[in-house]
């Protein structure tokens, strides 16, 4: 346990999962996420790819063009993952950082704006702004339909928020002078146009890249670390992400933690985070950008400030699982849950599936929740067939739960999943 102050997160405790793996609407590597605590929408901030052309331009456009821009994409995703919503921001910067307000239903995003391009040609911004989130549109800087910018000083460069609902603020991180600093300010006198600065900070030591922040209940937190890919030899398996937390009091760094969860994930760059309170426990919300050589994907992950029972946490309740075609309950369907045991986190199955398995097969689908970045395996019995009374089950990264052993010389007709208990990462 790596708690140090009142409030803090642990950083060294078990993780969750909320999506894992999942398109978005455009093919590039996610930078900041929200996540709508009435709905579980969650909305990804994206650079826009290549090649797609809007209102207003003769043709489709090269991503260099677009990255220089910083022309955005937002996509959003219901709870399972799925994309139901979109839309595009041209000359907004490089997509950061987002806080994000439900207001009576409405959606309102905050985001930086006022993109200039650094010296590797990428558009970042240089004030912040908010909007109402509207399907299908394309916002342009400079819009009515978004309040007038703020920049936090003459000359500020890569210009970001956040969100700490906590405490209702909105957290700016920029660069002004050439020194890194964040501040905080009253959320909802800058929704009305007053921006009267709570406090600067200089910017801690996040070691590192630098990839998203938020803060919750006195406490900043910090994303940093490095792609694994090849163009990145510095940085084998399994990466050096870091999370890391610090005192607003103080300013101070209380807390910094290596960060190797989601191991199977291909690329793995550490990208956004956010905090949201679920029935009265904060959980801590970070995401990494997959796929090699893509497109990338979005996984997200979290860290739960709920307290152990005798050295076990709930991570995810049960869920249940979809069972395949021709596969059918036995007894009591099957479902799964996460749990964590002295800091270990285990997926634990229950339940049976009959069926005519004549060879290895699919028999469900795990929600993404419970779907492990690296496969996880363990016998179960089956029918006793010829003396053979054991088949293995594993729970792979595609979300697939296969059964494995059935042959057409020795058919399994059901399976118990309830010995289901393996280390899931």
């Amino acid at each position: 346990m790596s708690v140090t102050i009142e409030g803090q997160i642990d950083l060294a405790g078990p993780v969750g999962k909320l999506l894992h793996r999942r398109p978005l609407k455009n093919s590039t590597v996610m930078q900041s996420f929200g996540i709508d605590p009435a709905s579980g929408d969650v909305f990804v901030l994206q650079p826009m790819q290549g090649g797609v052309q809007l209102t207003g331009e003769s043709g489709p456009v090269d991503y260099a063009v677009r990255i220089e821009r910083g022309d955005l994409c937002v996509t959003r995703l219901n709870p399972a993952g799925a994309i139901i919503g979109h839309m595009y921001l041209r000359g907004f910067g490089h997509g950061v950082s987002m806080g994000l307000e439900n207001r009576a239903g409405v959606i309102r995003l905050w985001t930086e704006t006022a993109s200039v391009p650094n010296n590797s040609h990428k558009g970042f911004g240089t004030a912040v702004t908010s909007f109402e989130f509207r399907s299908g549109t394309v916002l342009d800087h400079g819009s009515p339909l978004h309040t007038p910018p703020y920049r936090p000083g003459t000359g500020a460069r890569f210009v970001t928020c956040t969100i700490d609902h906590s405490a209702g603020e909105l957290v700016l991180r920029f660069e002004l002078d050439l020194k890194m600093y964040f501040e905080r300010y009253d959320l909802a006198k800058a929704s009305a146009g007053v921006w009267e600065p709570i406090q600067r900070i200089p910017h801690p030591d996040q070691r590192g890249w630098f990839q998203g922040y938020t803060s919750h209940d006195g406490i900043l937190y910090m994303l940093s670390g490095m792609p694994i890919h090849p163009d990145y030899p510095e940085n084998p398996p399994p990466g050096n992400t870091y999370l890391t937390a610090v005192d607003w009091t103080t300013g101070a760094v209380v807390d910094q933690q290596l960060c190797v969860a989601a191991p199977g994930l291909e690329y793995r760059e550490p990208e956004g985070m956010t905090v949201l309170v679920r029935d009265g426990v904060p959980y801590l919300y970070f995401g990494f950008a997959g796929e090699e050589p893509g497109p990338r994907t979005c996984t997200i992950l979290w860290l739960s400030a709920a307290p152990e029972t005798d050295g076990v946490k709930v991570l995810t309740d049960w869920q249940p699982l979809t069972l395949a075609a021709g596969v059918t309950a036995d007894q009591n369907a099957p479902k799964g849950r996460l749990i964590s045991i002295a800091g270990t986190t285990t997926l634990q199955l229950s339940g049976g599936v009959k069926g005519t398995f004549d060879a290895d097969d699919i028999i469900a689908t795990l929600p993404d929740s419970l779907t492990p970045t690296m496969a996880a395996r363990a016998n179960v019995p089956r029918n006793n067939t010829g003396g053979v009374c054991v088949a293995r089950v594993e729970a792979g990264s595609d979300r697939q739960l296969r059964l494995y052993g059935g042959r057409t010389t020795n058919v399994i007709t059901w399976a118990q999943l309830d010995s289901f208990s393996v280390v899931w990462r």
